[in-house]
């Protein structure tokens, strides 16, 4: 059958030659299409439910709301766990749900749960809001500055988040800092006193100022008329003067209240190097293309700059910036990759088949990036590094089936039967080869949460590619060679080079095997001793530190402090940074208060929240290949940026430094500073802790906070039980109880003075806004204190403080729980160069011992957790890898003795993998262990090919002969292989550091890999045989 395949392809010329035009067309059109991103998406499935209940603490908003929807939504079925997070007038739960669930089925049944659960809640509370949480793809930020008024700057930057919105492909934009027009009425309660009326009769004729909805129709024949009102007066003045029937009396407006229009209270206030200004926040769509996408936006900036004079609109946080240099980076690799494979097979075949083993790396490039844009995966860094990685393997089927056509045309073939009869010959042992690599990067998609998620794409994409390898192996390369292919009359350079090669290689093989078993016994133990050494020198951290463009300041003021106040502690921290921090570092510095986004860039949002954005020049090229060779294959090569001569880490430490004073401030509860990672942990140390007495776990909270700070390597100790604002609750008192007071009636006369109630709407300039009523005093204690009500059935009226009696309770700014369990969590960031989270734990172990002797529950996560998951499920991918290989190789050679034999290369192989490692001083990580699991399948390759040639053998003669002849082939692919990593290995920059240690471990790894299938297989197949061999 395959005969009959390759046949088609050979006798078919022009019509394959036209299939092959069609592919690099399409391929043209994928890449236009397919999604560019800096990393995949690693958002796992999940609901998200959100509510409000303005002037609620968490503790209250925890028990009127959230414990009833977590108890009814436990019980739903494929819900893996909830997290619940409750701050002071708002909530949200995250559900997360099971690998396969029905998202739309579980949202319909949550919002049932919501709606069911509607009558338990207050009747002016809204109903809270279930959806499913979609992947945002973060773009590019807008700062929109001017000297005009923030309502000027405002209607101008609603124009342009029109604009942007009919740009396709752009998905959330959000305006920070956005508010809407209102009428605000401040009653005056001491004038109320003086008419002698209540609050409640004054909010009731207030919302009849306005009426919005039509009256009705007269439709008179031939003259149909529509009835409304005028919806409110429009001009303050007129308000003023209205007059108002309020207990009887009819009382000006003014009388009793100031009346003006202004914004709604700001939810965000934002900065751009010092100044105040209103952002925009563009998140783009999973289909668009940011490169394209930002383009189009900076073109629409430069339309709005020249069409409003006095203002000023500059893009930030661009992410396409960093999307097309580390595409252009990872492009430049593989070209420069290319090049290296190619020359390497000039250099030791021919000039001839080096063309056509290369004309089918671009072509299996292209088949993949077809298959990945049709399957709906994007380019990033991740499946773009995964094609770095492949791109020395992808040869490998190539060098095996061009040379063997070439070996029949030595003897005699025509091109035609050579092409045909060459490939279909090695057919079976490319097939497995492939097959043993794909099922050693397969199991990796059993990885699970959102690690499995992120790195999802690495296992496909490397599959693509030696699936596509394959088909152009066996279709395009024999129509190639038969064309390109023929047979040299004359000795090249290169063949004098081998046979020196095959004389030292026999003379080194007939050494050891004439002292096989103490040879093999002794490097057997050596081997696994150093083995045993490298890993107890070796620390684990999930992934490798790499460098970004942005360095965070987040964190949280005092709680008690609002907005604006934020705004101003935040001002402090962003001059120091203006003035002292380099220009040639840093590009700009941009902060929101209000807001503040963690660790996988989730936003929460409240007024004491803070973030600060520090946005950091591209860095300049700092090593060879960066300086020399990626200026000049890069396809959007641009420098203009790159003025940035030290990492992010290192100016992390001037920020550091600079802030430290912060960081100790009465006036934060939190203050960190980080440089952004993958997003796959929130914090490199997560320990949560729990226990029915909240003072049990303050002081296991206050334990681990101190022994982290004293531990050198360990920064940003934060915690989450953080004191919240006071609460006063009023208890209705025996003599408040014989007038007739209840809690109830209590609240209804307090909540007009204290709440900013909506009390109607109105029309203005076109738009629906919200009136408001709000006392002038309210937010002095004084006001509540000396507050008279009126006496149920009197005309009479008594003092707040003589019916109810004051309670103050202390309580905390937010309520975070784990499946209904209420948890506070101690979290830290690491430097990784001096602590990782294995060390560090070993030196927390006598408080965590301590802190779990006291019944307090204790739960690791952050990348401690992450890690230890990585490393099983690492381990399980590993044993699934070798089983199917183990497989494989049965079919191929129908014995398990020697299947087994080519496996034990595996384990023997990480000599080369750790020691690769602690060569190019990294600590072992997830990625590397990836690596690992990788290279068992490309291991194996060359071992497949050695024993197919050694099974033949009847004699020690035949052995040393059979080995030789493997020799060249064997060499060849594992210096293809290891050359198409090497820019990966050595000159790795930015975030495509995230999978040197992959390269590393396939690299050295191979390296090792070539030393054992050239010498230590024939060994072991020569004591196996023993006997049977003459």
């Amino acid at each position: 059958m395959i005969k009959n395949f390759i046949r088609f392809a050979v006798e078919k010329n022009i019509l394959n030659h036209i299939f092959l035009v069609f592919l690099v067309v399409l391929s043209i059109f994928s890449y236009q299409k397919i999604p560019k991103e800096i990393f995949p998406p690693s958002n796992l499935d999940a609901i998200s439910i959100t509510g409000a209940y303005a002037g609620t603490s968490p503790d209250v908003l925890d028990k009127i709301a959230v414990k009833e929807l977590e108890d009814e939504i436990t019980n739903l079925n494929d819900i893996d766990r909830i997290e619940s997070a409750i701050k002071n007038g708002a909530f949200s739960i995250t559900v997360y749900l099971k690998d396969g669930a029905e998202k739309n089925e579980i949202l319909d049944e949550i919002k049932d749960i919501i709606s069911s659960q509607r009558s338990d809640l207050p009747s002016d509370m809204d109903e809270p809001i279930a959806k499913v949480m979609t992947t945002t793809y973060p773009l590019v930020a807008i700062a929109i500055a001017s000297d005009k008024s923030v309502e000027e700057i405002l209607e101008v930057a609603s124009k342009l988040k029109s604009s942007l919105s009919k740009i396709p492909d752009l998905s959330d934009i959000f305006i920070r800092g956005d508010a809407d027009k209102e009428l605000v009425i401040k009653i005056d309660e001491k004038k109320l006193l003086a008419y002698n009326l209540s609050i409640n009769e004054a909010y009731s004729a207030i919302s009849s100022l306005s009426e919005v909805f039509p009256v009705g129709v007269i439709k008179e024949r031939g003259n149909h008329l529509y009835v409304s009102t005028f919806g409110g007066e429009k001009e303050v003045e007129k308000l003023k003067n209205i007059r108002l029937s309020i207990g009887g009396k009819r009382i000006k407006l003014s009388d009793i209240a100031n009346v003006a229009f202004s914004l709604e209270d700001l939810s965000e206030v934002s900065h751009f190097n010092g100044k105040t200004n209103i952002s925009i926040s563009i998140n783009k769509a999973k289909t668009g293309n940011a490169i394209t996408l930002v383009k189009e936006i900076k073109k629409l900036l430069k339309e709005y700059e020249a069409g409003y004079e006095g203002f000023t609109f500059q893009a930030y946080s661009d992410t396409s910036v960093w999307i097309r240099n580390r595409l252009n980076t990872v492009i430049s690799n593989i070209l420069f990759g290319l090049i290296l494979v190619s020359l390497s097979v000039y250099i030791f075949i021919s000039g001839r088949i080096a063309f056509v083993v290369g004309l089918g790396i671009p072509v299996s490039f292209m088949i993949g990036l077809i298959a990945a844009q049709m399957m709906g995966y994007s380019l990033n860094m991740l499946s773009l590094l995964g094609a770095l990685i492949a791109l020395g393997m992808l040869v490998d089927e190539a060098i095996v089936v061009a040379e063997n056509i070439y070996r029949h045309l030595e003897n005699g073939d025509t091109p035609k039967d050579a092409a045909i009869n060459g490939a279909a010959e090695v057919f079976p042992a490319v097939l497995t080869a492939t097959a043993t690599t794909i099922f050693a990067f397969l199991p990796l998609l059993i990885m699970s949460g959102e690690m499995g998620v992120f790195m999802r794409v690495l296992p496909i994409m490397i599959s693509i590619l030696l699936l596509s390898s394959l088909f152009e192996a066996f279709f395009f390369l024999p129509l190639h060679a038969k064309d390109f292919l023929k047979v040299k009359t004359k000795e090249k350079k290169n063949e004098s080079w081998w046979r020196s090669f095959n004389l030292i290689y026999k003379q080194i093989l007939s050494f050891i095997i004439h002292y096989k078993k103490s040879i093999l016994s002794a490097f057997v133990f050596v081997t696994l001793f150093f083995i045993g050494v490298f890993f107890k020198n070796i620390d684990f951290q999930l992934f490798p530190d790499f460098d970004t463009t942005e360095i965070y300041i987040s964190g949280k003021v005092n709680i008690n402090y609002d907005i604006h106040n934020t705004q101003e502690i935040v001002n402090e921290v962003e001059k120091l940074l203006l003035a002292n921090l380099s220009k040639d570092d840093i590009s700009s510095i941009a902060s929101v208060s209000g807001f503040m986004l963690d660790a996988k860039y989730r936003p929460h949002v409240a007024e004491n929240n803070f973030h600060i954005f520090i946005n950091l020049h591209e860095r300049k090229p700092e090593n060879f290949f960066n300086i020399y060779i990626n200026p000049y294959l890069s396809p959007e090569y641009d420098d203009t940026n790159m003025r940035r001569s030290r990492s992010a880490l290192e100016i992390l430490e001037d920020v550091k430094k600079l802030t430290d004073k912060f960081a100790t401030d009465e006036r934060f509860e939190e203050f960190k500073a980080v440089v952004p990672g993958a997003g796959i942990v929130e914090s490199d140390v997560e320990i949560a802790l729990s226990h029915p007495n909240i003072k049990v776990v303050e002081d296991a909270v206050k334990i681990l906070s101190e022994k982290l700070s004293q531990i050198e390597g360990v920064f940003n100790v934060q915690h989450d039980l953080q004191e919240g604002k006071k609460e006063l609750k009023l208890r209705v008192n025996e003599y408040g109880q014989s007038l007739g007071f209840s809690e109830k009636l209590i609240s209804t006369y307090l909540r007009p003075y204290y709440f900013k109630a909506e009390s109607g709407k109105m029309f203005y300039n076109g738009e629906l806004i919200n009136i408001r009523t709000q006392e002038s005093f309210k937010d002095n204690f004084d006001s509540i204190s000396t507050f008279y009500l009126p006496i149920p059935n009197s005309d009479k009226k008594v003092k707040l403080s003589e019916v109810v009696d004051f309670d103050f309770v202390d309580g905390y700014s937010d309520i975070y729980k784990d499946d209904g369990k209420r948890v506070s969590s101690v979290f830290a960031s690491l430097n990784k160069s001096i602590m990782t989270s294995g060390k560090m734990f070993k030196l927390l172990e006598s408080q965590l011992k301590q802190i779990e002797e006291k019944g307090v529950n204790v739960e690791i996560k952050g990348e401690e957790k992450e890690g230890d998951k990585v490393k099983e499920e690492m381990l399980r991918a590993a044993i699934i890898a070798v089983f199917l290989i183990f497989l494989a190789l049965v079919w191929m050679f129908d014995s398990i003795v020697l299947s087994i034999l080519i496996l034990t290369t595996i384990p023997l192989s990480l000599f080369g993998v750790l020691g690769g490692h602690l060569l190019m001083g990294l600590n072992l990580t997830m990625p590397g262990m990836l690596g690992v699991v990788g290279l068992s399948g490309v291991v194996v390759n060359d071992g497949i090919i050695m024993m197919d040639f050694l099974k033949k053998a009847k004699s020690y003669e035949d052995i040393i002969k059979y080995a030789t002849m493997r020799l060249r082939h064997i060499l060849l692919t594992s210096i293809t292989t290891v050359l198409g990593l090497a820019t990966l290995i050595f000159f790795a920059s930015g975030q495509a550091v995230i999978l040197q240690p992959m390269a590393i471990s396939l690299g050295y790894g191979i390296a090792w890999a070539t030393v054992l299938n050239l010498f230590y297989i024939p060994l072991v197949f020569t004591i196996v045989k023993g006997k049977k061999l003459d």
